[in-house]
């Protein structure tokens, strides 16, 4: 029966696609539709008068029917039925008990949740039912506040580490590993790229080992996020676009996500391609400016001559001008929504983090193809002198984004 669920669940996820004018009502129905076709065919009659069946066997069976209906993405009242009926039956079988917790999760009673998956782990613990108690403890947490939230965060943690050692392929597990780290990094002063190079790892080790996950929206949005923040744009982009994919109704905002990185891009490219459309003599005026100037080994000396806006307040997204006249996007992290810069500023950068991109393809309408962008990668504003002048701490904000709870 393992295996007709798992058809069913890629079924269910490939919905959209085979359907495309298909409605979330529509899907779930033939989604029941499909696991009762699964119960009649596969499943001997439950309750039938010409067999006897011992109390394990009919538990058994009761289980694995409501498996089939807790397959759909929403609470199904028929599943819960099934499932308690068979622990009521056999109160010793470990997998009816972490079904029983993940479909009640779905209608919010998270105590009873974590019951089921304390239960189920006091007669074997094993790495699904250790990632999903501790997924359970990460939404629980969201409702309480510091310090009781990082507590159940950690405990949460030692849960995945634990599911982890005891399954290393368990996808699921890697992605919710990845998960806490994303949430460590984005909601303390971590500036450290290696940290957010791990999470990435994690996920993309979720998405080779577990079919499913590779379905998994809420995978592709975290780590787009974390390519995003790194200045990954190639492959930031190609995570979109797979949220895009699995998130076909986009009831997770993934168009806007995508749409809204792709602009970006094309500001960012097109006013460092246009110089920050300064006029040529200005340009000239700065470039001797800062020759002028010039002052040994302080760093990466530019002008600015150009903001560019955008939808987030983070990066602040700048170009300036070095003293050989050659021009440059420059991105700030880590700083207070309200700071930035003006025309005319000077900038000198102590360690330059240079970025380059070559021959990118941009999709909008019509598509734009960037041949060349260079641009410097400022993790935190305490890395900058403005104006000879070195930024205090009090210009630096921590990271902070929307984080998914698996």
């Amino acid at each position: 029966m393992e295996n007709c669920k798992k058809e069913l669940e890629l079924y269910m996820r490939f919905y959209f696609k085979s359907n495309p004018t298909s409605t979330k009502a529509e899907e779930t129905q033939a989604v029941i539709a499909k696991a009762e076709e699964y119960i009649q065919n596969t499943l001997p009659t439950i309750f039938s008068k010409n067999h006897v069946y011992t109390t394990n066997q009919k538990a058994l069976l009761l289980s694995e029917a409501g498996k089939l209906y807790n397959v759909i993405w929403d609470y199904n009242e028929s599943a819960e039925k099934f499932l308690t009926k068979a622990v009521r039956l056999n109160p010793k079988n470990a997998d009816t008990w972490h079904e029983l917790g993940l479909c009640v999760m779905k209608r919010q009673d998270l105590e009873f949740a974590q019951s089921c998956f304390n239960i189920s782990l006091g007669i074997v613990r094993t790495a699904p039912v250790l990632t999903s108690l501790a997924i359970a403890l990460r939404l629980v947490a969201l409702n309480h506040p510091e310090p009781a939230q990082t507590e159940m965060r950690t405990k949460a943690m030692e849960l995945i580490i634990e599911a982890r050692r005891l399954d290393p392929t368990h996808g699921p597990a890697n992605a919710a590993f990845a998960t806490g780290l994303f949430y460590c990094f984005f909601s303390t002063a971590k500036t450290e790229l290696q940290y957010l190079e791990k999470v990435v790892e994690n996920y993309r080790k979720a998405l080779r080992e577990c079919e499913l996950s590779r379905t998994d929206v809420q995978v592709y949005i975290n780590m787009s996020t974390c390519l995003k923040f790194m200045e990954k744009y190639d492959e930031t982009l190609e995570s979109l676009q797979k949220s895009v994919e699995f998130d076909a109704r986009n009831e997770l905002g993934t168009r806007e996500k995508r749409d809204s990185f792709v602009k970006y891009l094309r500001n960012f490219a097109e006013s460092v391609q246009k110089k920050g459309r300064i006029k040529a003599k200005r340009l000239a005026e700065m470039v001797g400016d800062l020759k002028k100037t010039a002052s040994g080994n302080d760093g990466f000396r530019v002008k600015i001559i150009g903001n560019v806006g955008h939808e987030e307040a983070i990066p602040v997204a700048l170009v300036g001008v070095d003293v050989n006249g050659e021009v440059y996007g420059i991105t700030v992290y880590n700083c207070l929504s309200n700071f930035g810069f003006v025309i005319g500023d000077t900038v000198t950068i102590a360690k330059p983090d240079i970025r380059e991109l070559k021959n990118f393809q941009i999709p909008s309408q019509p598509p734009i193809h960037v041949e060349f962008l260079k641009w410097v990668r400022v993790a935190t504003p305490t890395q900058i002198k403005k104006n000879g002048v070195a930024l205090t701490d009090s210009v630096v904000a921590r990271a902070f984004t929307t984080t998914q709870t698996k």
